[in-house]
């Protein structure tokens, strides 16, 4: 049997193992947000959203844009949103990128049913933090999956062809 010891401790490496996955259980929910999509099972995910957005596009809902507010958090807009799909935008006053790419997305709203959500990260350092942004702007599509929220894709920066492609896939096309 193989040990590992750590001074006059000795564990088998069984021991080790089990602990590690028993570690790595309880904190999924918390390391989900930072592995990687491709890592997860996004064809079927992908799948998915393409059949309930399908199945929606008889149903008629509104779409909106909210500039978060200081007191509220995302958790507020996921548990308030009416609509199947929501696409935050991390960006700042101060960044030109954010502010260029600013009209473009607000205007998405009346092309796409979705929940738009801009959000200052000069206001809400904390969100940011949480989220791990590193670059601005950056763009997150949720999807509303199983009753769960669902990050579908990450852009980051103001690339307007990544982030329209995104819109068609996460987001319903609204019928004129």
């Amino acid at each position: 049997m193989a040990l590992i010891c750590i001074g006059s401790i000795c564990f088998s490496v069984f021991q080790v193992v089990v602990l590690l996955l028993l570690c790595i259980n309880f904190f999924y929910s918390h390391i989900k947000k930072f592995i990687p999509q491709r890592f997860l099972k996004n064809n079927d995910i992908k799948r998915q959203i393409t059949n309930i957005l399908e199945s929606k596009k008889k149903n008629k809902q509104e779409s909106q844009y909210i500039k978060l507010p200081q007191k509220k958090t995302l958790k507020d807009i996921f548990d308030l949103t009416e609509t199947q799909s929501i696409v935050c935008k991390f960006g700042s006053t101060r960044c030109k990128p954010c502010n260029a790419i600013h009209e473009y997305f607000k205007n998405q709203k009346s092309i796409y049913v979705v929940t738009l959500v801009d959000i200052d990260v000069d206001i809400h350092e904390s969100l940011a933090k949480e989220y791990n942004i590193r670059a601005l702007p950056t763009f997150e599509f949720y999807f509303l999956l199983n009753n769960e929220w669902v990050m579908a894709e990450r852009i980051e920066g103001a690339n307007k062809n990544e982030i329209e492609k995104a819109f068609q896939s996460y987001s319903l096309l609204k019928e004129n």
